[in-house]
């Protein structure tokens, strides 16, 4: 799927969020799904999206040294001294962006659904309308969760984006919501960014103001929606992590299913971690785990109530609990 990026391009992920509602002693991008590191699901996306690891900077905060143990690939990392909003949290990479005359892909940390196929959408809408900004919104079916709001006119073209605590009651019913992931024309928008100011409810310098800077100066932007809502979707809490963990393991357990012909009794209550190998002709089944490093091969039985971690399990073999008697 890698494109090949005619035009010079970079991207900056901001993660250095303070992760308070994770109620945790670990970085919010640490936490993992499936045995993977939230952080990691967009970086991949990244690079199958065509991005060179050198071309992309992690914004951290004092979480730097976490997010470089689990960050498997050679990209830049910057320091957000203060958490003063998404614009001030973008200008902490001044110096990797200042001089940089191409497209700029701004992004969060914590969204692990953004997927390549988004990403080069993304890309072929901003270069196809010539856009300044182009942005990927997401409709949702019911009320959407407490993001900024796409404002658009008469014409649907887009005017601006009000965060849900600066909304009135009227653009609060508005369904179309900002995802935060943004591709600029950095020449045009960078020098913008230093007239972004923080007279909001929080007091925050907010990155989505620069939608409106950039039509006060005719410039166009453009929002395209998701193909799924759930694209704009960052892990916030625990119960949002599990959500997350429950939607991509009911995808991993179907490819295996239809790509490696792996048999899988009552889907519902087995999960299988990335970075699991298991050959044809298995079965697994119900209340089983197997955990990231496990190797299984052809024709074995697994389960039920297993968990295995990190082991190899030959051809014709038949793994169970089993009770043992006193």
């Amino acid at each position: 799927m890698n494109m090949e990026i005619n035009k010079e391009i970079k991207a900056v992920v901001l993660a250095a969020g303070k992760s308070k509602r994770m109620k945790s002693d670990y970085t919010k991008v640490k936490h993992r799904i499936l045995g993977k590191e939230i952080i990691n699901f967009l970086l991949d996306s990244l690079v199958v999206a065509g991005f060179n690891e050198n071309d992309i900077v992690v914004v951290c905060g004092k979480n730097i040294d976490e997010i470089r143990g689990v960050v498997k690939r050679k990209v830049h990392y910057t320091v957000q001294k203060e958490q003063l909003g998404t614009a001030h949290a973008l200008l902490s990479a001044k110096e990797f962006i200042k001089n940089f005359s191409g497209d700029l892909l701004v992004t969060v940390g914590d969204n692990p659904y953004i997927t390549a196929e988004e990403l080069q959408k993304l890309m072929g809408h901003h270069r196809e309308t010539q856009s300044k900004c182009t942005f990927i919104s997401a409709v949702f079916p019911f009320k959407p969760p407490p993001y900024g709001r796409v404002i658009r006119n008469e014409k649907q073209e887009v005017i601006g984006v009000v965060e849900e605590i600066d909304a009135t009651p009227e653009q609060l019913k508005i369904r179309e919501v900002n995802s935060s992931i943004y591709l600029f024309d950095n020449p045009v928008v960078f020098p913008l960014l230093f007239k972004i100011d923080h007279n909001n409810v929080k007091g925050e310098y907010y990155l989505t103001d620069i939608i409106q800077l950039l039509k006060e100066r005719n410039h166009r932007v453009e929002a395209i929606p998701a193909a799924d809502y759930f694209i704009s979707i960052g892990i916030n809490n625990r119960w949002e992590l599990q959500e997350a963990q429950k939607k991509f393991n009911e995808f991993h357990l179907k490819q295996l299913a239809l790509e490696k012909g792996v048999t899988i009794l009552q889907p519902e209550s087995v999960t299988i971690e990335y970075g699991v190998e298991i050959g044809k002709d298995t079965v697994i089944y119900p209340s089983t785990y197997i955990a990231s490093g496990t190797i299984i091969g052809e024709n074995c039985q697994i389960g039920p109530f297993v968990y295995l971690k990190g082991v190899k399990i030959e051809d014709n073999e038949c793994v169970r609990f089993e009770k043992r008697e006193k």
